[in-house]
């Protein structure tokens, strides 16, 4: 018997620039010095950065954008982020905590959530956490593996989301501290995380708690529009005014 197709509730696309856009504006409108990307493949996002820079993936592809070009250094760690955490320290290879950071790496929640976690650590302050994919328009995207049967009907066909979308949930029910910015960025959606706080261990102390949590949510059955409506994404035209971006971020 072949699987069922889930039900589908599927948001308007996304209005706003394109992600790899945003990140550009981003890149200009905060200027960080030191930059972490985990998840890279063939370099779009990492072209974008200017800054001395981290790249973290398990089997990055050969290049098809100019990585190197703007950069005063960019590191390069062909290995899973949980090992390169274990083993490296950003801190000392960038002469100081991580500015701006992306986090696209394995699409599953869990993987994110340890991402986030170990990221946040070595920032300060005022550093910046991205999240990619997690503003899905449709949950026919957003299996833990990629489910071709489904994939292949997607708003966005082929597409593969992952259900990364529950860690922003997850971040608004414990901790409230931080501050989070969705934008209605094609094709899944941007989230800032800003206000962290690199002595919290709050998120690995409750770890395996969060992850049971929302291990078996789906997408379908938590609602498309119900995220939306949690998520609240904004115009990414707020990308293009640095200072009432500043202050969106940092108050």
């Amino acid at each position: 018997m072949s699987e069922a197709a889930p039900r589908v509730e599927v948001m308007p696309f996304h209005a706003g620039a394109e992600y790899v856009d945003c990140l550009s504006k981003l890149h200009a409108a905060l200027e960080p010095a030191r930059y972490l990307e985990i998840g890279v493949w063939k370099g779009e996002s990492l072209a974008r950065a200017r800054a001395a820079s981290i790249a973290v993936d398990p089997n990055f592809q050969q290049p098809e954008f100019d990585v190197l070009s703007g950069k005063p250094e960019c590191h390069f760690f062909q290995c899973e982020s949980d090992g390169f955490f274990a083993r490296h320290d950003p801190v000392a290879i960038l002469g100081g905590p991580v500015d701006l950071a992306f986090l696209d790496g394995m699409h599953r929640f869990e993987f994110l959530l340890r991402d986030f976690a170990n990221t946040e650590r070595v920032c300060h302050p005022r550093s910046v956490i991205v999240l990619h994919d997690c503003l899905p328009v449709d949950p026919r995207i957003t299996n833990r593996d990629q489910a071709e049967q489904f994939r292949a009907e997607a708003v966005v066909p082929g597409w593969w989301a992952g259900d990364v979308w529950k860690l922003p949930v997850l971040l608004k029910r414990h901790r409230p501290d931080l501050t989070m910015i969705a934008f209605d960025a094609p094709p899944t959606g941007l989230i800032l995380i800003a206000r962290l706080d690199p002595a919290s261990r709050s998120l690995n102390e409750r770890y395996a708690a969060m992850v049971e949590s929302m291990m078996t949510a789906d997408l379908a059955d938590f609602g498309t529009a119900r995220l939306f409506d949690e998520l609240a994404p904004r115009s990414t035209a707020l990308l293009d005014d640095p200072a009432a971006l500043r202050a969106a971020l940092f108050g």
